[in-house]
């Protein structure tokens, strides 16, 4: 059994679990070398796929593409197996279209969202989102450094500790606007974007998941050893 206390007048913003008040967390946090801030101060849109109930979307060969959690993989974002809409559909409001550079997360589940499904959508053909998967659009940082970032001990801990709660594992918007992000210099930022683009995405277009998977798994490590106090 976990027990901890908060003074008295200490705002609780509705987490009443012990676990999300565990020291180890803020302890973790403070081994990251640069200054963090709030993801939000970067978020330009972010929203859901659409909610359409009682039916299964209705695919239409030369429709537009519907990403779902099923395309989040640890190497990124893969569409080879998505499903196509009409553009003109339920299944496509404008706010749920995707761009180039935007980062897509899962919004829920233990399959998904607790594994770290995440990344960022490199190809030019138009695509939505589905009602489980969040789009955030960043401005002034880079995607790709963000998602390498929530998938280092430092961004980890953060969305477990927001998921580490009562109930399905789920992010909200204001959680998402709170994960806090190291303010790394644009060189880093540029780098770990280099990376990605010469060593994860080639294998990752091919299906070769295993070695995109490595690699990605390298430039987090590397990134997450460049951050953390010496």
């Amino acid at each position: 059994m976990f027990i901890t206390r908060r003074p008295q007048d200490y705002r609780l913003v509705d987490r009443l679990d012990p676990g999300y008040w565990h020291p180890a967390y803020e302890a973790m946090l403070a081994e990251c070398a640069l200054e963090l801030a709030p993801l939000g101060d970067f978020i330009e849109h972010i929203t859901y796929g659409a909610i359409v109930t009682g039916r299964a979307p209705q695919t239409h060969p030369q429709g537009i593409l519907l990403i779902g959690q099923g395309c989040l993989r640890p190497s990124g974002v893969d569409t080879s197996e998505a499903v196509r809409v009409a553009a003109d559909g339920p299944w496509a409001p404008a706010r749920c279209v995707v761009q180039r550079g935007d980062l897509l997360i899962a919004r829920s589940g233990e399959g998904s969202l607790a594994k770290g499904r995440l990344g960022v959508y490199h190809e030019r053909e138009p695509a939505v989102v589905d009602c489980f998967v969040d789009l955030v659009r960043l401005r002034d940082i880079d995607a790709d450094y963000v998602a390498a970032f929530l998938r280092t001990r430092f961004g980890w801990a953060q969305i477990h500790r927001l998921i580490n709660g009562v109930g399905p594992s789920n992010l909200s918007f204001d959680e998402i606007r709170s994960l806090r992000v190291a303010l790394a210099p644009g060189e880093m930022q540029a780098e770990v974007a280099r990376r990605y683009a010469e060593e994860v995405l080639p294998p990752h277009r091919g299906r070769s998941f295993e070695e995109a998977t490595a690699a990605m798994r390298e430039i987090v490590a590397g990134l997450e050893h460049e951050l953390a106090r010496s």
